[in-house]
């Protein structure tokens, strides 16, 4: 099969306490299967699914469960907005049960879930929304005169992704491509932006090329999800490398038929 290699061009070179006496309480609630449950469905099926809740405390455990739309980008924002408020939502095709549980001391429970998927021709590639599943703590009233109660939230954010068929363009964008300093090793970073319209789950990796054109190093970073019209920043530890000019190659690894890449042009100096 023909590979969809798409290449761009850039050059970028490397240039008073108010203290309090606290009490903490946290909710010890853990996710047993997973934070992201994806599913490939057909317009008009019923697709069940359950997310295990553990409680790890000596003690038992209240917890809520609520929706949101979920959206991240490469600058770090995160949010979650009310269900149906992203247009790519498929919160309004879920239902689950309970909302309001309690989890006995070291014990387990299990919230179900129901997505149905609407008979609607016109879905094409990646739907998706979250179930937040947190833990309530209580106020504890016995403290220290002068003292401050504060209450540490647990909370997961379950993806619950639909990808309709095969169906949905693949298309990744590079943006913001810079080298930083971190704890004194040279870090390469470059935000990639999801312009399609399904779940890709890239493996970034950056080749340097020296100045005689060999192939010097290659680095991969962590895989990441990014869903359509979401972004995240990717980063490429290029330590132990020698100071001088490269050419370098970019290549977002999608799958045997998705492979984006872009080409840059980089110094690594002393300042």
């Amino acid at each position: 099969m023909l590979q969809k290699l798409k290449f761009l061009s850039k050059k970028f070179v490397l240039s008073s306490f108010l203290l309090f006496l606290c009490h903490f309480m946290i909710a010890n609630v853990v996710i047993n299967n997973g934070l992201s449950h994806i599913h490939t469905v057909e317009g008009g099926q019923i697709i069940k699914g359950k997310i295990e809740i553990l409680n790890t405390d000596n003690k038992p455990q209240a917890v809520k469960i609520y929706q949101r739309d979920y959206h991240f980008d490469y600058k770090g924002q995160v949010s979650y907005d009310e269900p149906n408020s992203n247009k790519r939502s498929n919160a309004a095709w879920i239902d689950f049960s309970p909302s309001y549980l309690e989890v006995e001391a070291k014990g387990e429970a299990v919230v179900l879930y129901e997505i149905k998927i609407p008979a609607d021709a016109d879905l094409s590639g990646t739907y998706w929304s979250v179930l937040m599943v947190e833990g309530i703590s209580s106020i504890t009233p016995e403290l220290p005169e002068g003292g401050v109660n504060i209450s540490t939230i647990m909370r997961y954010a379950i993806q619950l992704a639909t990808n309709i068929g095969e169906t949905g363009t693949n298309n990744l964008e590079f943006v913001d491509a810079k080298l930083d300093k971190i704890d004194g090793n040279t870090v390469g970073s470059i935000g990639v932006v999801n312009s399609g319209e399904r779940l890709l789950t890239p493996e970034v990796s950056i080749e340097l090329f020296n100045e005689a054109g060999q192939s010097v190093s290659i680095v991969k970073a962590t895989k990441k999800k990014i869903y359509p019209g979401t972004s995240t920043r990717f980063y490429l530890d290029l330590i132990d490398l020698p100071k001088g000019n490269y050419e370098a190659v970019i290549l977002a690894d999608c799958s045997e038929e998705d492979i984006f890449g872009l080409n840059l042009s980089l110094s690594l100096r002393d300042d």
